[in-house]
């Protein structure tokens, strides 16, 4: 494996985090042992990380997790509205230039 590509850095950083499949960790670590360059982003990573090892882990408070999850849902539904209005404005610019035909129940494009 001579190289990663555009997500080489991106997949460095899943291996540290370990988030990486098997058969990406093995192709990783043979990756990181002959590319000098992945070798030292790897270096780089593992030395910013190393300070959080010796921090204690606490659960989640549950009045966080609940707001967290409101806050993600307020947002979804702020964006899925946003949509909604963007398609709206659409088909109305689509229907100003249009008129119904109500004998034949079609729309006719209006010409000018």
């Amino acid at each position: 494996m001579r190289s990663l590509g555009r997500n080489g850095e991106p997949l460095i950083l899943e291996y540290c985090f370990g988030l990486t499949s098997r058969d990406q960790t093995a192709q990783l670590e043979a990756f990181i042992a002959c590319n000098e360059r992945a070798a030292a982003i790897h270096a780089r990573i593992q030395a910013a990380l190393e300070p959080l090892e010796s921090l204690y882990l606490e659960p989640c408070p549950a009045e966080l997790a609940e707001r967290t999850v409101r806050l993600l849902c307020a947002m979804a539904q702020r964006a899925q509205a946003a949509a909604c209005t963007k398609t709206t404005r659409l088909r109305l610019h689509c229907l100003e230039d249009c008129c119904l035909c109500l004998s034949s129940n079609i729309r006719m494009k209006l010409s000018l």
